[in-house]
């Protein structure tokens, strides 16, 4: 679960330009886009590879965009609560020797990485 790695699930075409990383909306809404990237294609009728537009992660929330409010939403739109209890879970199983999961372990490194990446790139992308 790599911050850079999630696959984007918006695209913006030229027309409409780089979307910004915050951007209100009129149903007092916001939106949070990560990992904004050109996308490339090749235009019909054209050979060469240009870049056709913009893609993104979005998340979409409704209080007020904090840095935790912004991070709940992240975190919860790649990892239900569920999931992040069943992670912890297994990880202090196996530190408790209740259930040896080395996997577990590794997991848990890795989530916790995402939450470090997360925080760092919040900080840069709210205080802007």
């Amino acid at each position: 679960m790599k911050l850079n790695s999630i696959e984007p699930n918006a695209h913006y075409d030229m027309a409409y330009g780089k979307p910004a990383v915050l951007e209100h909306d009129n149903d007092g809404s916001w939106l949070y886009r990560l990992n904004i990237e050109p996308e490339m294609g090749i235009p019909e009728g054209q050979q060469e590879e240009t870049q056709i537009g913009w893609k993104c992660y979005e998340v979409r929330g409704y209080n007020k965009p904090t840095k935790a409010n912004v991070k709940k939403v992240v975190i919860r739109s790649v990892l239900d609560e569920t999931a992040e209890f069943d992670l912890v879970n297994s990880y202090n199983k196996h530190i408790l020797g209740i259930a040896v999961n080395e996997q577990a372990v590794a997991d848990y490194k890795e989530y916790l990485q995402f939450t470090e990446d997360l925080d760092a790139q919040l900080l840069q992308d709210l205080s802007n």
